[in-house]
C-alpha cells in the first residue's frame, strides 16, 4: 500500500515536525475494493483457482488522462487512498501479474499486453483486470475484476453412434491459443502458443462418462481462429485405430470473450 509522505524541515537547530493533515473539505478517504465475482462450479479440483488474487497493480487517472497515482501491492484486495471530492477519476486495476507494471500514462495502459510464459501459467492466479471510467469518490468503490480468459466447458454426446462403436477421448487441447491479451476488452490474438492449454488421459476421463465435462482455458480472442482438438481411440465393427494411433475431432470456435464460460457439446456421428 502506498502512503502519502509528510515533509519535515531543519532550520538551524529547530525541527519542524508538525504533521500535515489532509484537507477533508476537498478530499475524501476512499477504499477501492477489488472483487472477482462468482464462477460456475468447476469439474475438477485440479483446475486453476478462478478467484485467487495474489497481487495487484492499481492506476488512478484524472479526467484528462494523466496518471495521478499508482501502486503495486502483494496480498489483499483493498487499496486505500484520498481522492478529491466530486472529481471524476478513471481507475484501472490489474491482478496477478507478479510485478509492478511499466505503465506511466494512459497510452502505456492502452498498448500494454499481458503475456503468459506458458498456456497454464496460473500459479499466482489468473490474469485479471478492471476498468472504471469517470467514477466519483465515495467511501467505498467496488472494482469488479474480470478474468482475461474464457473457460470452455466440453462435453461429448455419443447418441449418434451405434452401440458397437467405442470412442475414448484421451486428450483435449486448445489450438491457435493466444499467448497475450490486452488489458481492455476486445483483445485479439497477436501471437500464439504452438500447443495451448491441454488435458490428457485421466484429466479428460470425464469426457468418457455420461454427462461429464472438462474445462479448458484460453486468453480472450475476439477474432476467429481458436479451436479445440479432441484426440480419441476409435473402435467400431469394421474400423479401429491401431495401438498408439488416434483420430482427431476439431471444433472451430468463434469469438471468445474474457470472463465468459462457453459450454461446448461435441456430438459424434458415424
Amino acid at each position: 500500500m502506498m502512503n502519502r509522505k509528510t515533509l519535515s524541515f531543519l532550520v538551524f537547530v529547530l525541527v519542524a515536525c508538525t504533521r500535515v493533515e489532509p484537507d477533508t473539505n476537498v478530499s475524501l478517504q476512499t477504499a477501492l475494493i477489488l472483487g472477482t465475482g462468482t464462477c460456475l462450479p468447476l469439474t475438477r479440483a485440479a483446475n486453476p483457482d478462478e478467484t485467487l488474487v495474489s497481487d495487484y497493480n492499481i492506476f488512478i487517472f484524472n479526467d484528462f488522462g494523466g496518471l495521478e497515482e499508482k501502486a503495486f501491492v502483494r496480498g489483499g484486495t483493498v487499496y486505500r487512498t484520498r481522492l478529491l471530492k466530486e472529481v471524476p477519476y478513471t481507475v484501472l486495476a490489474v491482478a496477478n501479474m507478479g510485478y509492478a507494471l511499466p505503465i506511466a500514462s494512459w497510452e502505456d495502459a492502452s498498448s500494454f499486453r499481458c503475456h503468459l510464459a506458458y498456456p497454464d501459467e496460473y500459479s499466482r492466479g489468473m490474469p485479471m483486470a478492471a476498468l472504471l471510467r469517470r467514477v466519483r469518490p465515495s467511501a467505498r468503490i467496488d472494482v469488479p475484476l474480470e478474468r482475461l480468459m474464457a473457460r470452455i466447458d466440453l462435453s461429448v454426446d455419443r447418441s449418434g453412434l451405434s452401440p458397437e462403436t467405442f470412442v475414448k477421448v484421451v486428450e483435449a487441447r486448445i489450438g491457435h491459443c493466444p499467448s497475450s491479451a490486452s488489458l481492455f476488452p476486445g483483445s485479439e490474438a497477436q501471437d500464439t502458443f504452438y500447443e495451448g492449454f491441454t488435458k490428457r488421459y485421466g484429466e479428460v476421463e470425464n469426457l468418457n462418462r455420461p454427462g461429464g465435462t472438462v474445462s479448458l482455458y484460453v486468453l480472450e480472442n475476439c477474432a476467429p481462429g481458436t479451436f479445440v482438438d479432441l484426440e480419441a481411440e476409435y473402435h467400431s465393427g469394421s474400423v479401429h485405430t491401431d495401438p498408439g494411433e488416434r483420430v482427431t475431432y476439431r471444433i472451430e470456435l468463434e469469438r471468445l470473450e474474457r470472463n465468459t464460460v462457453y459450454p461446448v457439446v461435441v456430438r459424434l456421428y458415424e
